[in-house]
């Protein structure tokens, strides 16, 4: 963590809502308002399995969707949140190209989209979120950068001009005159990559006192002593840019030094601190921080100018550790990240039944997931099977074991994050600790420790969430509790009726809702008002509003995780046999839309457009009744009913959904086991009483009743205990939309959860009349929900295509202790 020249940083106490004894020494109080902190607002993580890594035009993207929270415990618990917000969006902006919400539960979910026929080809961002983490920022929401475009195209990227940017980082945060300090650095280009560096250090004198170069992905380690009295510049080039001079970081007359060695000896990390202070602290802690919890503290006396300290990393759990020095007053004096057993993780072993197989055969695979000691690991995964000739698939690309222990630990992106997790490159470590030296942490900030004089802005949801208000015409906020029913219809399900109340300042919110895919919402509020008679009716006076869901707003466009240019195999004849399959089924497609000239159509309407809802008995009902704005607030068809005509009686609980009323007509009487009656129709077409009891009061415009046998027999045996037809609004050819606005009522169209679809695979043999017979898809087989018995054990099946040569099955999950596994495994197919 770098940290600014001259910056001292009081870890504040005033402004925590806490109590403490005082016998409680400040380094106490520090850590348990760091334990505290974590407590309020713990970490969440959320992680995509995708069945590609980029996609082709008029693709799927198959999406398996995990969710963790650190609560500081030794393992992250299953999130909370339920619903999981995911874009795709061009160029990191908005609007979004897609939006699906996703159904966590227990942390997993699975859905797709669908691209947009008609996408330009070009870089997208694929990011995902809870409403808990805009506690945090947009900078930990997961992002996947994903290159669309035609099979075999390959991409390129806009040229800019050579451009070197380098940066240096002391460990620890300060360089001290007269005491040896490592220095981290790291150099990029103008696309943000890192690039290969060599440097010099130059004194005063313009004496070459250091060379320096980096090692991997532009990244390196010096060790530096600054002397008294002396300044330094660097110069440095690139293998595009020639020397250029830089400024190294600054240097302090008096401080404290922490050189932290994770790699001294084998699981053994060595801590070494130094000083040249002529008055120093008092004492000296180190506190050591991981996953929400603080995991170990020493003091060192002052008195000594030089203090070790060796810990066993078999001590600690594996991942990312933040070393904080301080003194008894809690001033932030050096702060370093180390990463503990980076190779400590779980895999898997895949078996077939045969050692080569043909195309279009089936394939039965198992499947064992073992940690890093052999033992079996139960969890839930994901598997992808895919085409290797056609996706490209590039070595140590992010994965869910890189992401959720690292990627998602530090601020920024990372190169081939993998990279650092596979023991066979020989140097992993060492440059896994060169990232730690001069990548920042995201998880906490000691700033962060003023949040808790607040409660979160956001909650976890447990579902859906709907908010608004009710407020007077004037936009001033009401001053009284209003009650609220809500319709939730979905355009092809029966209606959802919730109720609830606002608070006395019109503020209400919906929590915990479910319902799947697009819905039409109707939001009704009321106050109730008691008339000179002693009834009470509800009156609705005010404006009610539906707020949008926040939508945040994208980070600045990257395009580090995607190669530099087109990587695709040497492979013509196969890129041709599939771009003509693909031709084929575009053609096929094409040839099943007809795409029409232009038309201009100009006029208006001379005459209404025939009303046939009541068309039955010719528009000419026995009794009817306008329903006019003062009715609005009866709850139901039932209870407006009753009462209200001659001849024509409301038996039952007007109020109860379970067994609804009935509407007697003639002098007709309750037989049988439930309750019989007129038949009810809205619109003109025959519906459940449920339905009816659903429907919303200010949502109906007429009560038409055909009460006589002669005039209901017009409707048959439905008519032989009378007719209510109940005429909608909406059902209204001829409705005027201008007076659709109504005070106390509101409606929206939703976004409800992604319906969970099923990945396609066709049959080994087409049927006769199949208008499309070749197989050459990119993503043979999707499996999001692979479960392991406790063995470790599970299977697939699936059937190859009329291609692939190279497959490849790449395996993503999480262990039931949420440890997370990747691995992945290719075999060829012969003709």
């Amino acid at each position: 963590m770098h940290l600014k020249k001259k910056l001292i940083l009081f870890v504040a106490m005033a402004f925590l809502p806490m109590a403490f004894s005082f016998a409680q020494s400040q380094m106490d109080r520090l850590v348990e308002n760091i334990e505290a902190y974590h407590q309020t607002y713990p970490f969440e993580k959320v992680y995509l399995h995708t069945d590609k890594p980029h996609y082709f035009l008029n693709d799927t993207i198959w999406i398996k969707a995990y969710g963790l929270m650190d609560v500081g415990q030794e393992n992250p618990v299953k999130t909370p949140s339920v619903p999981l917000y995911v874009e795709l969006l061009q160029n990191r902006a908005l609007p979004y190209v897609s939006r699906i919400i996703i159904k966590l539960e227990d942390g997993l979910g699975q859905g797709d989209i669908v691209l947009p026929r008609g996408l330009s080809p070009g870089v997208y961002t694929l990011r995902a979120y809870t409403e808990w983490m805009l506690n945090f920022g947009a900078e930990v929401f997961f992002e996947k950068n994903l290159w669309v475009g035609e099979f075999g195209d390959g991409w390129t990227f806009a040229d800019k001009q050579p451009e070197l940017n380098l940066s240096f980082f002391p460990e620890g945060g300060y360089l001290v005159r007269g005491l040896a300090s490592k220095i981290g650095f790291k150099a990029t280009d103008a696309m943000g990559k890192g690039t290969d560096v060599e440097g010099l250090i130059l004194n005063s004198k313009q004496d070459t006192i250091l060379r320096f170069e980096s090692a991997h992905m532009g990244m390196g380690r010096m060790e530096f002593t600054p002397q008294a009295g002396e300044t330094y510049e660097v110069w440095a080039r690139s293998s595009q840019v020639p020397w250029k001079r830089f400024n190294i970081a600054s240097i302090q007359d008096e401080g404290v030094v922490m050189k932290i060695d994770p790699l001294w000896q084998e699981d053994k990390t060595k801590i070494q601190i130094s000083h040249n202070y002529r008055f120093p602290p008092q004492e000296l802690h180190l506190l050591v921080q991981s996953k929400g919890k603080v995991v170990a503290r020493k003091m060192f006396d002052t008195n000594q100018k030089f203090h070790e300290w060796v810990i066993d990393q078999d001590d600690y759990l594996p991942g990312v550790y933040t070393f904080t020095l301080m003194d008894e007053e809690t001033r932030l004096l050096a702060e370093r990240l180390v990463y503990f057993l980076p190779f400590a993780q779980g895999t898997a072993a895949f078996r077939t039944e045969k050692s080569s197989y043909s195309p279009k055969e089936q394939v039965r695979m198992d499947i064992e997931v073992v940690d890093e000691f052999g033992s079996p690991i139960v969890g839930n995964f994901s598997v992808a099977v895919t085409d290797a000739y056609q996706v490209m698939h590039l070595d140590h690309t992010e994965d869910i074991a890189s992401y959720l222990n690292l990627v998602s630990e530090l601020r920024g992106q990372i190169e081939s994050p993998g990279y650092y997790f596979n023991e066979e490159n020989d140097n992993a470590a060492a440059y896994l600790d060169n990232l730690m030296l001069t990548q920042g942490w995201r998880r906490f900030n000691w700033e962060n420790l003023a949040k808790m004089a607040d409660e979160p802005k956001y909650l976890p949801e447990a579902g859906l969430t709907l908010r608004g208000r009710v407020f007077r015409t004037n936009d001033r906020p009401v001053d009284e509790v209003h009650q609220l029913t809500m319709l939730v219809k979905h355009f092809y399900g029966g209606p959802i009726v919730y109720e609830g109340e606002t608070d006395s300042l019109g503020n209400f919110s919906f929590v915990g809702m479910d319902y799947q895919d697009t819905v039409g919402i109707f939001l009704q509020a009321h106050v109730e008002r008691e008339r000179r008679s002693g009834r009470k009716r509800d009156v609705k006076r005010n404006d009610l509003e539906i707020f949008k869901k926040e939508i945040p707003e994208p980070r600045m466009a990257s395009i580090i995780g995607l190669p530099s240019g087109d990587q695709y195999r040497d492979f013509d004849d196969y890129i041709v046999s599939v771009k003509e399959a693909r031709d084929i089924e575009e053609q096929f497609r094409l040839g099943r839309e007809l795409e029409l000239g232009e038309v201009t159509v100009r006029g208006r309407r001379s005459q209404l457009i025939p009303d046939n809802r009541a068309i039955q008995y010719s528009n000419n009902p026995e009794l009817s009744m306008v329903v006019t704005e003062e009715l609005y607030s009866f709850q139901n068809i039932y209870q407006l009913i009753r009462g209200r005509f001659p001849g024509v009686n409301v038996v039952g609980n007007v109020f109860d959904f379970v067994n609804p009323p009935a509407i007697l007509m003639r002098g007709g009487q309750i037989t049988g086991g439930g309750l019989q009656g007129a038949r009810i129709f809205i619109d003109g077409m025959p519906v459940d009483p449920l339905w009816a009891m659903n429907l919303p009061v200010p949502e109906i415009e007429r009560i038409d009743i055909l009460r006589s046998l002669s005039r209901s027999s017009v409707f048959g045996a439905d008519g032989a205990g009378g007719v209510v037809n109940i005429l909608t609004k909406g059902g209204n050819p001829n409705r005027d939309w201008s007076e659709v606005d109504i005070l106390g009522n509101a409606t929206i169209v939703s976004q409800g959860y992604s319906p969970i679809r099923e990945f396609y695979t066709p049959p080994a043999v087409p049927e006769i009349n199949a208008p499309f017979a070749l197989d050459f898809r990119s993503t043979i087989y999707w499996q999001p929900m692979v479960q392991t018995d406790p063995r470790g054990k599970a299977f697939i099946e699936f059937r190859l295509t009329e291609g692939s040569p190279d497959v490849r099955v790449s395996l993503e999950g999480l262990s039931v202790k949420g440890e997370a596994v990747k691995a992945h495994y290719t075999f060829k197919v012969s003709d």
